[in-house]
């Protein structure tokens, strides 16, 4: 079985009113095994996040599943950011760092930006965020 995606990358500015040790902790909520560089750009910081992990996406697999089923919302964000070999989400940082997904990217700190490079995204969406009927995964 061939692999869902080659790798992930999380990438987020830290400002100076924020923790750049909170932000890791944040983007770690949501993708973990990530291996971070910090470009320091004067007025923020840009701090990004690869990893090449199998176990990359399985928080975001859990977190889509959790107690507010998301699955629907999830699968339209991914759908929405597919394009070629890439998809792209943005989620709310805070809500990241308090362990949970929120695409509402709207927030003074900017988001936290998600960019999955995969050779075959319809099969990744399907697994990640199949579509549901009722709630329930119908894919």
């Amino acid at each position: 079985m061939s692999e869902l995606f080659e790798e992930v990358e999380v990438e987020a500015y830290v400002y100076p009113t924020e923790d750049i040790e909170k932000v890791k902790r944040a983007m770690l909520n949501l993708i973990p095994d990530l291996e971070f560089e910090a470009f320091d750009k004067g007025d923020y910081i840009i701090l990004t996040g690869k990893t090449r992990s199998r176990k990359a996406l399985s928080r975001l697999y859990e977190l889509f599943r959790g107690g507010r089923a998301i699955l629907d919302t999830a699968r339209s964000f991914l759908e929405e950011g597919y394009f070629g070999e890439e998809i792209i989400i943005k989620v709310n940082k805070q809500a990241a760092y308090a362990g949970v997904v929120n695409f509402n990217e709207e927030s003074p700190l900017g988001p936290i930006t998600i960019i999955i490079r995969t050779k075959d995204p319809q099969r990744l969406m399907k697994w990640l965020a199949p579509r549901t009927k009722d709630g329930v995964p119908i894919e």
